[in-house]
């Protein structure tokens, strides 16, 4: 798949507007089922003006490139797309939200991960 194929694949399966709805689930679930971690991660003082959620890149990934190697990694058995956000709070990176999509514009896995706090 070259870049411009990606692009248009993106396009067509509208992996942004999936992927933005995708994180904003998963956040407001963090902060419901974990409010004190909530509350140490980001402070008593939240605000959503300080939150910055866009994509940063979306990438193709070949699950398993030498079939013959095992690999300790995850293997899903299918090739797949990764869309990333940066989690971005008061102008500093603290995590990441990944959003993993079959080939056919399915998303079927998400990453929500903080840095060290």
């Amino acid at each position: 798949m070259m870049i411009n194929e990606l692009k248009q694949w993106a396009i067509k399966y509208d992996i942004e507007k999936t992927t933005l709805a995708s994180f904003w689930v998963c956040f407001n679930n963090y902060i419901e089922e974990e409010p004190i971690e909530f509350h140490e991660v980001f402070g008593e003082d939240f605000d959503h003006v300080f939150l910055t959620v866009k994509i940063e890149s979306v990438a193709l990934f070949i699950d398993k490139w030498d079939e013959t190697k095992d690999n300790e990694l995850i293997s899903y058995g299918f090739d797949y797309v990764v869309s990333y956000i940066p989690i971005v709070y008061r102008a500093k990176k603290i995590g990441l939200y990944k959003l993993l999509f079959t080939l056919e514009g399915e998303a079927f896995d998400d990453f929500f991960i903080l840095d060290s706090w």
